[in-house]
């Protein structure tokens, strides 16, 4: 095994297969999507195509979290070291777009500088749990998201005022989360500056994508993903394509280009108040986004349409669940493009759609975080 790159290598363990050859770390990623597929009968006998690599191997993930902690050698901006809650500094990480690490080191400057108290989860002390910085690579700016437990805090406004004039950022939204356990944000968000959204590109499109909203963290290989969509989609001047867990809108716009209609379902208002913005940003006059849970908004859509010809999906980790599988099963469309996160609950879905009438024609895996374990895959059933 190679040397890492990496300073904070193995203590920090978001970055898992730092130090291998890139080579390895792709035939890695294929053994993990090929092992979860072949655990299924009506899957084992795909032939799973090499992992699509990334073009950035560091740099190129365009966001940080990180767990807020004083210790007795000062103040740490970091994550868990694994199966504990220490937490190893990482202020500074080779993964992490510019100009991520350069706000960070002045974040922290001014976290120190304002002795900021941070929270203790053992007593629910404490002010600052975690500090979040998005990044645009298109723009070169970035978004500070600080994760605070309440407003009680008296140094709150003099740090805030500090932290809008750090080079670089454009957008500092306060999120306030009382809760205990490890979920960073809360649904509570508190506008600090005027803008509150970050505006990326991901090829034509321009995308503003709000604090709370989802984007992709590695953007050049979305795009390669999105166009693979749009190839397996296939989507014609008079057909109807539905985008499940759209996000901010980018599957469903590219599908809108060659679709008579598209609507983009999303549950988070968040992520749908960016989108709604996204169409005027992007001209578009035939695509429609709901505010609801896969199921709910699938079911309206064919009740609006009548008949539903493609169905794209872009579920979080957990993937799709039943009641959206029996949704997606009930539209009968002809086509069905997933795009997972992860191979397990890809195999699952796939797996279960099998059985019912659909065949995988396709698969393609891509490598969006270089040096960690996550594959990306994008699959095409046909019914």
């Amino acid at each position: 095994m190679a040397t890492s790159p990496c300073p904070h290598f193995p203590d920090c363990a978001a970055c898992a297969l730092s130090g291998q050859a890139y080579g390895d770390q792709l035939r890695a990623k294929h053994r993990r999507l090929a092992d979860s597929l072949a655990a299924y009968p009506t899957l084992a006998p795909l032939a799973v195509p090499d992992v699509i690599g990334s073009q950035r191997l560091f740099g190129y993930r365009n966001v940080a979290k990180l767990v807020a902690r004083r210790t007795g050698r000062g103040l740490l901006l970091g994550v868990y070291r694994p199966g504990s809650h220490q937490v190893v500094d990482v202020g500074s990480c080779v993964v992490h777009q510019p100009p991520i690490p350069a706000v960070l080191a002045a974040v922290r400057n001014e976290l120190e500088r304002a002795a900021v108290p941070t929270y203790d989860e053992r007593d629910g002390s404490g002010w600052l749990r975690y500090v979040v910085v998005r990044s645009s690579g298109w723009k070169h700016t970035a978004q500070l998201i600080p994760v605070v437990r309440d407003r009680a805090w008296a140094g709150e406004r003099e740090l805030l005022k500090r932290l809008r004039a750090v080079r670089g950022v454009s957008s500092i939204v306060l999120n306030v989360n009382p809760t205990p356990g490890n979920v960073i944000l809360s649904d509570t968000f508190v506008p600090v500056t005027h803008e509150t959204a970050l505006l990326e590109r991901i090829g034509g499109l321009r995308l503003k994508s709000s604090a709370g909203s989802f984007l992709q963290a590695n953007i050049a290989n979305a795009r390669r993903a999105y166009e693979r969509v749009l190839l397996w989609a296939n989507p014609q001047p008079e057909e109807v394509a539905v985008d499940l867990y759209a996000g901010v809108g980018a599957i469903s716009f590219y599908l809108a280009g060659s679709a008579r209609r598209v609507v983009g379902v999303e549950e988070s208002a968040i992520a749908v108040g960016d989108a709604k913005q996204n169409i005027r940003l992007n001209g578009y006059h035939n695509v429609h986004f709901v505010a609801a849970p896969a199921a709910v908004g699938l079911a309206s859509a064919a009740s609006d349409f009548g008949r539903i010809d493609i169905v794209t999906l872009n579920p979080p980790r957990k993937g799709a669940d039943e009641a959206t599988r029996a949704t997606i099963l009930a539209c009968a469309p002809s086509r069905i493009v997933y795009v997972s996160c992860e191979p397990s609950t890809l195999a699952r879905d796939l797996d279960w759609l099998a059985a019912r009438g659909y065949r995988v024609t396709a698969l393609q895996p891509y490598d969006f975080l270089p040096q960690t374990e996550h594959v990306e895959t994008v699959a095409l059933l046909e019914k």
